[in-house]
């Protein structure tokens, strides 16, 4: 099984620990350094209608 090093986006560090699932079922992670919250898989739903046609 390969290993994937994984690094905060916002302070390149490589101390992060896996904090739960959002929704969608997709990891989240969380830094130790600066505390940020991110997930490696991103979709993008802004763009949905919400509205009913």
């Amino acid at each position: 099984m390969a290993s994937v090093n994984i690094h905060c986006p916002r302070c390149q560090s490589a101390q992060v620990y896996l904090h739960g699932q959002n929704p969608k079922g997709h990891d989240r992670f969380r830094c130790r350094d600066c505390h940020r919250v991110f997930q490696l898989t991103y979709t993008y739903e802004a763009r949905k209608s919400v509205m009913p046609r």
